[in-house]
């Protein structure tokens, strides 16, 4: 994959960045943290070697799913940071907390990956959030909770993001969400998935790119609706077969299939195919 040239950035947060070093150099020390992929400094305060518009993005694109959650802590400002430093796209995915907070967490329920809470996230209360920690997927050092906010404050504009609204959330708040990322002017630079036609199309028609999210079997919708809709990112399971992916892309779209478990199962991917999903970007 084409990396692109590092991009300058705004000074970090001092409390992330701090957290961040120390969960990497622990990693290091536990052997665990990833070459960098390009040969780019991953330490807290170089430049990111992700692409920082959606109109500047190379094909095949790797999508650092969930931050690298293999690597790093799901959904960890560290996961992101680092995903971004090394030439990938951040993803990560949007629930809501009891008072309506935008939070990045995959689960609607806190227990599988957090530490110190329990039970749906919509009724944890910011608080709570702040006080949770993140499980390290290798027994490391666990990370902070994110806010939607946060991440935008420390990534937005400065890269390519690829954030969901996931499953259950209202039109409402994905409204909630498209008004957060036009009050930072974030339509050149946000890749953004829904597996919700409806909010999809929502999306696409709020200008922003839009990537439907479907299954291991062809979307129910036609190509021309899908389309017709300004939907130009399709992301379809990994178990898709070739041959309906190949339609896919056929039909003029840009086809990144979720989630290989390395970038080395994307490697073997067919040359046509514009990106894909990994939990380890680094691994080639």
């Amino acid at each position: 994959m084409n990396t692109h040239p590092a991009k300058l950035i705004r000074p970090r947060s001092s409390a992330i960045l701090a957290t961040a070093a120390l969960t990497l150099t622990a990693a290091l020390g536990s052997g665990a943290a990833p070459a960098c992929a390009n040969g780019l400094d991953s330490s807290p305060g170089s430049d990111f070697a992700a692409p920082d518009k959606v109109s500047e993005i190379e094909f095949p694109v790797t999508v650092s799913h969930r931050g690298g959650a293999d690597v790093y802590p799901e959904e960890s400002m560290e996961g992101f940071t680092a995903s971004a430093k090394d030439g990938f796209l951040p993803e990560m995915d949007i629930q809501f907390l009891e008072d309506g907070t935008p939070v990045l967490i995959h689960d609607d329920t806190a227990d599988r990956t957090l530490n110190g809470v329990s039970g749906p996230i919509r009724d944890l209360s910011l608080e709570e959030w702040d006080a949770a920690t993140i499980k390290h997927p290798q027994g490391g050092e666990p990370a902070q909770t994110v806010t939607l906010d946060e991440a935008l404050d420390e990534l937005g504009g400065e890269v390519v993001m690829v954030p969901e609204i996931k499953p259950g959330a209202t039109s409402a708040e994905v409204d909630q969400v498209l008004d957060v990322f036009d009050e930072r002017g974030l339509k050149d630079s946000l890749v953004v998935q829904s597996f919700d036609f409806e909010a999809a199309k929502t999306i696409a028609q709020r200008g922003y790119t839009s990537l439907y999210l479907t299954g291991a079997t062809l979307p129910t919708e036609s190509f021309d609706e899908i389309s017709d809709a300004g939907i130009e990112w399709v992301g379809p399971s990994k178990n898709l077969p070739t041959r309906d992916l190949r339609k896919l892309d056929k039909a003029g779209f840009h086809v990144a299939p979720y989630t290989l478990a390395t970038s080395k199962d994307g490697h073997r991917l067919p040359g046509w195919i514009d990106g894909y999903f990994t939990d380890d970007a680094w691994t080639n």
